[in-house]
């Protein structure tokens, strides 16, 4: 081996070492916050190596396991994300938002009753949360209680009226319990709002 050999040998165990250094010397919080810009930008698997780093360094990083449930979650490992709700609650029992989320896992996987508990409970320790409002809406819808789903959307609405997905679920829920009228009204305020689907299906139901 000639003497270039050996300094481009040297050079690149340095910087391995560099890497390795650096690998290291972050703290959970920064793999938690690389895992947010990641999240934002659709790079879920990217987050899910950050929160896995940032997990092994803490163990009980609260955030970070429900963090990690809502990345499972986007890459539809449902049961995964089940398991780090379950932690998260385990650790913070108070923890509205990991309700909110295991609710939402529970309901992709049909479990409806399951869903509209741990929603329920995110409401009970947050009554201002919105998202679980929504989501124990579309839970009771699945289960055909029609009056009670209306009336979360109802209570959603009133927390973001600004919020078109709102008026959008709640006019296909009248128009599944005959409220013909009511429901082409919530479309046209989902519509005004600039929400496509909205507008879609108020031409397809609402207009003559």
């Amino acid at each position: 081996m000639n003497t270039f050999d050996v300094m481009k040998s040297i050079f690149l165990f340095l910087v391995l070492i560099l890497i390795s250094a650096q690998g290291w010397s972050q703290t959970p919080l920064e793999y938690y916050k690389k895992a947010e810009s990641k999240a934002n930008m659709q790079d879920f698997r990217g987050a899910l190596s950050d929160l896995n780093k940032a997990i092994e360094k803490d163990p009980r990083f609260i955030k970070a396991f429900n963090f990690r449930g809502y990345v499972k979650d986007e890459l539809d490992d449902y049961y995964g994300a089940l398991k780090d709700y379950n932690i998260a609650i385990a650790l913070k029992s108070d923890y509205s938002d990991a309700y909110a989320n295991r609710g939402q896992a529970k309901r992709k996987l049909n479990d409806f009753s399951g869903a509209i508990n741990d929603y329920t409970t995110a409401i009970q320790l947050n009554p201002s949360e919105k998202e679980a409002y929504l989501g124990r809406g579309l839970a009771l819808k699945e289960v055909k209680d029609y009056a009670r789903a209306i009336k979360d959307l109802d209570q959603a609405a009133r927390l973001d009226p600004g919020y078109a997905k709102t008026y959008t679920l709640r006019g296909e829920i009248k128009f599944l319990k005959g409220d013909i009228a009511g429901a082409c009204n919530d479309l046209l305020k989902a519509q005004k709002l600039g929400y496509m689907v909205a507008m879609a299906a108020f031409h397809d139901y609402c207009e003559d």
